[in-house]
């Protein structure tokens, strides 16, 4: 009888032997070539496009390339949404400092080409410009902040405008912005301390959430500890973030005006979050066995088949629903589900690809 092994991600999986388990690898687990599997349609030739912003106006995504939480570089990608063409924005030749740099007064050069991207959001400041905040691990711990603005050929450009420098004893995972230009990021592990990662895995806290303002710097958010604590996203109002929880199997519900949780809701492993059409927070659940997870991180170039589920959650009620499942061709491992335009993007933190899928398949109406 063969055993199943449930639930297993990062260190502690590459820990374990698989022959400890006597688990094998599912078929389709490691995926090589880039070819639709009915309406689930890859683009390929990426690296690791974990999250997803959709520039105003809809005719562009900016994807961020995960590097391995900083083990390599990465990029920031303009894609287009028409003829899902796709080309390097952010490092680009030439791509000097402002003359006011925004963020830490101690962070005044943009980072270099070893920027290795994970979380990222776009906002509309108050004075009606857009930034977006991107999570970098590379060279140093940060929040990048970036103007987004059109070129005259009318595509997206970005522009570095600063960054706010991590607090101390700190790997973080996602980031969300308020239009008054406070940033809120997510703590996943504590990476200085012995076996820091490694509680988190095994469910102990070991991550938070973290405010910074312009006038006050950085705070933490007191009663946002977790385990292995990943994504956020932020209500319309900007009265609530929703937290995810990731080895807690939980998603916290925070207001922000009386900094405390206000709704939880149990949803397995939830890695990042996007506004679904209806007014839902849609979740990428992430369903590891440890084989599949052990096979697919021996090499992160590899397109990895492990399961997922995207999961609709009532932001009022906390009450969630199961709108789409996948395991294998031709992506699996999702981080992100972004719908738009009559279609989810999806994006993961393994593999070279970009999974497109009709909104039909997740029950919803364009």
């Amino acid at each position: 009888m063969r055993v199943k092994c449930r639930y297993a991600p990062a260190a502690l999986v590459v820990a374990l032997s698989t022959s400890l388990f006597g688990c094998g690898v599912p078929e389709g687990t490691l995926i090589s070539d880039c070819v639709d599997k009915g309406n689930l349609h890859p683009v390929c030739g990426m690296q690791s496009p974990e999250d997803i912003a959709v520039v105003p106006g809809g005719d562009y995504l900016l994807l961020s390339e995960l590097g391995s939480l900083g083990e390599r570089s990465g990029r920031i990608l303009l894609f287009t949404v028409e003829d899902e063409s796709w080309r390097p924005i952010f490092p680009r030749e030439g791509a000097g400092k402002p003359e006011n740099v925004q963020g830490d007064a101690a962070c005044t050069e943009p980072p270099t080409a070893q920027m290795s991207p994970h979380g990222t959001h776009l906002v509309q400041l108050d004075d009606g410009s857009w930034r977006y905040l991107v999570v970098n691990h590379g060279r140093r711990e940060a929040v990048e902040l970036f103007s987004l603005e059109m070129s005259a050929s009318g595509a997206p450009q970005l522009q570095w405008q600063g960054c706010v420098l991590a607090a101390d004893n700190t790997l973080i995972n996602d980031v969300v912005g308020l239009a008054n230009g406070d940033v809120i990021y997510t703590r996943m592990f504590h990476p200085d301390d012995f076996m820091g990662e490694m509680r988190g895995m095994l469910g102990f806290t070991s991550g938070d959430v973290w405010r910074w303002n312009q006038a006050n710097g950085l705070r933490l958010l007191p009663g946002t500890e977790g385990s292995l604590t990943n994504g956020i996203e932020i209500s319309a109002e900007e009265r609530y973030i929703f937290i995810n929880q990731y080895m807690d199997e939980e998603i916290q519900k925070y207001d922000l005006g009386a900094e405390k949780v206000v709704g939880t809701a149990p949803v397995p492993h939830a890695d990042n979050s996007a506004w679904g059409p209806g007014g839902e927070l849609w979740l990428a659940s992430q369903a590891a066995d440890v084989a599949s997870y052990t096979a697919c991180m021996r090499d992160p170039a590899v397109t990895c088949g492990m399961a997922f589920e995207i999961v609709a959650l009532d932001p009022e009620t906390m009450q969630s629903r199961i709108i789409f499942q996948h395991q294998g061709p031709p992506m699996g491992a999702a981080t992100i589900a972004t719908p738009h335009r009559g279609k989810v993007y999806l994006g993961s933190f393994l593999g070279d690809r970009l999974l497109i899928v009709p909104l039909s398949e997740f029950g919803a109406q364009p």
